[in-house]
């Protein structure tokens, strides 16, 4: 079995997660003697703790699960009021609404609802249903 060294250098900026790959390596040891090199270099000097060493086996998946990315929407409740929520980026300026949020407290778009936004002064509003959630809320349970 053949592994690698991987040296990153990650930490959280601004709510962002910064990460650079420093690189590969055959042996922990060397990846540390990476750490030596760097770590009064610019930058890196200012978070010493940040570096990472992981070790992969070749030739096999490490992330085999997909991803999704996050952003917030904003939706009208009931109350005609604009409520920030958590939603999935799709393609086409279009958003999935995750997280479990009180259908009952949202007005037309619910929980899973793919929507189209528009973007007014930062923020991303729904503005129009493309497909409906087939899942029932609580109230239908």
């Amino acid at each position: 079995m053949k592994t690698v060294f991987i040296l990153q250098h990650s930490y959280e900026f601004e709510d962002c997660d910064e990460t650079k790959l420093i690189g590969a390596y055959s042996t922990k040891e060397q990846a540390e003697l990476a750490i030596v090199r760097l770590k009064d270099k610019n930058g890196f000097k200012y978070r010493p703790n940040a570096f990472e060493i992981s070790e992969y086996e070749l030739d096999q998946d490490n992330w085999t699960k997909g991803f999704s990315t996050l952003t917030t929407i904003q939706v009208k409740s009931k109350e005609n009021t604009w409520i920030a929520v958590q939603a999935e980026c799709l393609p086409n300026n279009q958003y999935q609404i995750w997280g479990l949020y009180e259908n009952d407290l949202l007005g037309e778009f619910k929980h899973l609802d793919i929507v189209e936004c528009e973007c007014k002064d930062d923020d991303l509003f729904a503005i129009k249903l493309v497909s409906k959630s087939n899942t029932p809320t609580r109230n239908d349970i």
